[in-house]
């Protein structure tokens, strides 16, 4: 966090490898590595080179180079580090090139097949959660595979191979011993998901131990060894790409030939990927209170109340590590945080138009999650309440998910169920109406989270890993630390969500209510955005945005059978706060510093504010929407920079904001280049 606590009120503003033996090999590696690398972006830019004469209506004489630069925030790039070691797996699939060359004896070969056989058969045992099964087969890959090394090398040294193919000699002798390395760095990784399935599977148990004050085994410790297995299977990894880059592949057969190209490509990539992991893994049980006990503080979002980061605070959780184990956890109404706050806090840009003072229930008022984080925790001290060492946002979507692979929710309180779909309105419902009181309107939450929490241990652990990465991609729970090391996990988990720092185009649309009900449950934005290039390489936008409010009478009639059927008393003007009232949408359009806006249509260009921060030129306008109405405003702007050869462009999504998909236009000198849909839960650098 990048400010300190006498600064609250200007918040608003602003390993080495076992295989080397030589230090000449050691720095030979390094620099192929290089190379490689370079090579795989030449050919992933090469590979995605977009045929748009069999898409769209596009001149035959241009090309267009779709996504060729991935943030490492975006979901594609969080889904692989987060699932790092059953990665790593897969890519054994590639040892089979092994088995395809033609050796000098057929035991050799007969032995080289049976350890790739075993390998693969790891392989699948591993992706299906049986890592006792996979731990024992990569075992045996090991040794079959260090037997068939050992036949090379007596056959290199019986001579006459090795005068009349020596070549292959070494070419097979560096393959099998690349595929042993493979081999001994997934019976590793086998070995770490086996440790770390064992120590989740006791968790519960040894959790209760500590509620109960009885002496347990240190859960960091037990981290411990899996982490330090896994460092070394990817030292390993490291070792057998260096292996396979040194094979002679013109002495292979040509089919070998290129399974081994594929096989380097495969493994440059993950290791460029998982690296950010090497620095996290020591990190982990620092993040659960290893030596110092940790405290963070939770903010619980609610999307149908849009916010910069995702929602409206209602309540916040205050979670207390150590060791690894909850020594407390409690959730908190916001406002018996904010009725603690002493001094008058001017509120966030925007938010005068609802509040006159800020609170902790407002501290997401900045798109970059860090720097909301920060506020947050600041304001949370202000009141009172302490230090934290981070702070994290989950959205009530998240919540959803649980509930739905949970079968639903079922509070001692209700005769019925309720249904994973019903979960967000039915805590409004009760919430907004203070069924439970005016004295505790969130009671229901406590109950929930009990019965969720309950519930998460018979949640199979590969569907709630699933669900968690999901959540994270959809940046339904976010993390920031002022602590360098903790804040290191945040960026490489991709929970981090910092404003995106970019040299091309950008674009990132900000929704924030203003409402002050829950209509953004009900609406949605339909976004168009056009760039035109002149031809003194000049470029000027035309954004537009449609922002709908779908309120309707099914979803009132859907909204009174629910209150009927848990027993919650509707007031007629319950529903306006419930989502059938207008909506008021205060929209700031982050794009690059320097950007000048040119004309308005929709709005009157005065009513339009031009402002910076984070590094980015903002236009900030609000939105009013009546329900069944829908609204267009269309805004031309011109960039600061030009674009001589290649334009790029980045376009981020909003947490708790359901739009996903952009329409894109590119035209160079009139011609239109591209017309198309992207993408933007990939969050990717689009060339064209």
């Amino acid at each position: 966090m990048k400010h300190s606590r006498k600064k609250l009120i200007d918040l608003k503003k602003r390993a080495s490898s076992p295989l080397v033996v030589q230090r000449t090999e050691k720095m030979q590696r390094n620099v192929l590595r290089l190379q490689r690398i370079s090579a795989r972006k030449a050919v992933n830019s090469e590979s995605r080179r977009f045929d748009l004469r069999r898409r769209k209506k596009i001149s035959s004489e241009n090309e267009i180079y779709l996504p060729t630069e991935k943030n490492l925030a975006g979901k594609s790039s969080r889904l692989k580090i987060m699932l790092v070691a059953f990665a790593a797996v897969f890519l054994l699939n590639f040892v089979g090139i092994l088995g395809s060359g033609k050796h000098a004896v057929e035991h050799t070969i007969s032995t080289t097949f049976s350890g790739i056989g075993d390998l693969i058969m790891a392989a699948e045992s591993f992706a299906a959660g049986d890592f006792a099964n996979s731990q024992n087969r990569f075992a045996r890959a090991v040794k079959v595979l260090r037997e068939a090394e050992k036949d090379l090398i007596v056959l290199g040294g019986a001579g006459a191979i090795l005068e009349t193919q020596p070549e292959k000699v070494r070419a097979g002798s560096r393959l099998v011993s690349a595929g042993k390395l493979l081999a001994s760095g997934g019976e590793k990784f086998a070995e770490a998901a086996n440790e770390i399935n064992l120590a989740f599977s006791n968790w519960e148990i040894r959790q209760q131990a500590v509620n109960e004050g009885q002496p347990v085994e240190s859960f960091s410790q037990q981290l411990h060894s899996p982490i330090t297995k896994i460092l070394a299977g990817i030292s390993e990894l490291e070792s057998a790409t260096a292996l396979l880059n040194l094979v002679e592949t013109d002495s292979l057969p040509t089919k070998l030939q290129s399974k081994v190209a594929e096989a380097n490509r495969g493994l440059d990539y993950f290791l460029e990927v998982i690296q950010p992991l090497t620095e996290v893994l020591p990190q982990l049980p620092n993040f659960l209170g290893d030596k110092v006990p940790r405290r963070y503080l939770i903010l619980f979002q609610n999307p149908d109340e849009i916010r910069p980061t995702g929602g409206f605070i209602g309540s916040v959780g205050i979670l207390n590590l150590n060791d690894g184990f909850a020594e407390k956890f409690e959730i908190r109404n916001v406002y018996e945080i904010d009725g603690q706050l002493a001094k008058h806090l001017n509120p966030p840009e925007g938010f005068g138009f609802i509040t006159g003072n800020w609170g902790l229930r407002d501290a997401n008022y900045h798109p970059d999650f860090p720097t909301s984080a920060d506020a947050a925790a600041a304001l949370f001290e202000e009141a009172g309440f302490g230090s934290v060492d981070g702070v994290a946002a989950v959205n009530s979507t998240f919540l959803t998910k649980l509930a739905a692979a949970s079968g639903g929710i079922k509070l001692d309180r209700f005769s019925k169920k309720i249904e994973a779909s019903d979960l967000t309105l039915l805590l409004s419902l009760i919430i907004e109406t203070k069924t439970d009181g005016a004295e505790k309107p969130k009671q229901i939450l406590d109950e929930v989270w009990a019965t969720l929490r309950d519930k998460l241990t018979e949640i199979p652990a590969a569907e709630l890993a699933g669900i968690t990465l999901d959540s994270i991609a959809e940046k339904e729970i976010q993390f920031a630390s002022t602590n360098p090391n903790l804040q290191k996990i945040a960026r490489a988990f991709g929970m981090a969500n910092e404003l995106v720092e970019t040299k091309g185009d950008y674009l990132f649309i900000v929704n924030t209510s203003l409402s002050g009900n829950k209509s953004d449950r009900f609406c949605s934005n339909e976004i168009s955005h056009t760039t035109e290039i002149s031809a003194e390489e000049k470029v000027v936008n035309e954004l537009k945005i449609l922002r709908k409010h779908a309120w309707s009478e099914s979803e009132e009639r859907r909204m009174e059978n629910l209150a009927e059927d848990f027993g919650i008393r509707l007031p007629e003007e319950m529903k306006e706060i419930l989502g059938r009232g207008r909506n008021i949408d205060l929209i700031k359009i982050f794009v690059p510093l320097g950007s000048e806006l040119i004309e308005v249509e929709g709005l009157p260009k005065n009513r339009i504010e031009t402002k910076n921060s984070a590094g980015k030129t903002y236009f900030m306008f609000s939105l009013t929407v009546q329900p069944k109405f829908s609204r267009e405003v269309i805004l031309r702007y011109r960039l600061p920079m030009k674009f001589k050869e290649e334009y790029s462009f980045l376009c981020e999504f909003q947490s708790g904001d359901g739009t996903r998909t952009l329409k894109k236009i590119v035209e160079k000198a009139d011609v239109k280049i591209f017309e198309g849909e992207i993408n933007l839960g990939e969050e990717s650098v689009w060339k064209f």
